[in-house]
């Protein structure tokens, strides 16, 4: 849970552009906590697993399922959680594999154990389980929600104290989306539009640079470690 605040986060970018005025004269308070809460939504859409949520939720009945509905994007399915099934992890597999093997699957008897499920790119927030869920049917599932906003009309005092939507390792990105939005508001001078253009790179570099870090460290990435596990003869 993050400890970084509304207020630090909004001092920090006050800092930068000279903001000096409590209740901000260029730059509104209001604008900059409104950049804040488009930035949660602009990370997220670049690194989903910014917000990842691990969860379980029941199924409906037959194969077509939806995350909850805070949710943007499915990222693993992993087992049956019901309480009379026999927990088994749930594989991924393909529709193809399915329509090719067995034509009628959607129509298969029911059952409370999940054995597989299948996800399209291109419809994010809906995937299909196989066998059909019957009713009852639950799984714990990993999914990426866009964060709630922040109350705006409470002002920055009304929200200085409250944390973060997202882990403390993503403030210094916020805070680069802010000034970056905040210089845009006045990008007809050619400094500003250079200020602008500096924070998007660093804030596009930073999150590059995370994805790649999480890649690099992930315990599913090859061992490339000087004292790699011993392999079996």
């Amino acid at each position: 849970m993050a400890v970084t605040t509304v207020g630090t986060v909004i001092r920090n970018a006050k800092l930068v552009l000279q903001e000096v005025t409590a209740a901000g004269t260029r730059w509104t308070n209001e604008e900059l906590i409104g950049w804040l809460n488009e930035a949660y939504q602009a990370i997220v859409q670049i690194k989903p697993d910014a917000s990842a949520i691990n969860t379980s939720v029941g199924l409906v009945a037959g194969t077509r399922q939806e995350i909850p509905s805070d949710g943007m994007r499915l990222i693993d399915v992993v087992r049956n959680t019901a309480a009379d099934s026999a927990k088994m992890g749930i594989m991924v597999t393909t529709r193809r594999s399915l329509d090719t093997t067995r034509r009628s699957w959607h129509g298969d008897t029911p059952s409370i154990d999940i054995e597989q499920y299948m996800f399209d790119d291109q419809d994010p927030t809906r995937f299909y389980v196989y066998p059909p869920a019957a009713l009852g049917a639950e799984i714990e599932l990993i999914y990426s929600s866009t964060p709630s906003p922040h109350d705006v009309s409470l002002g920055l005092n009304g929200l200085k104290d409250e944390a973060i939507r997202l882990n403390d390792s993503y403030a210094p990105v916020i805070t680069d989306y802010i000034l970056y939005r905040a210089y845009s508001k006045d990008a007809e001078h050619a400094a500003n539009l250079n200020r602008a253009q500096m924070h998007m790179q660093a804030y596009m570099g930073a999150l590059g640079q995370k994805i790649e870090v999480a890649r690099a460290i992930s315990p599913n990435a090859p061992d490339n470690s000087s004292n790699p596990p011993r392999m079996r003869s």
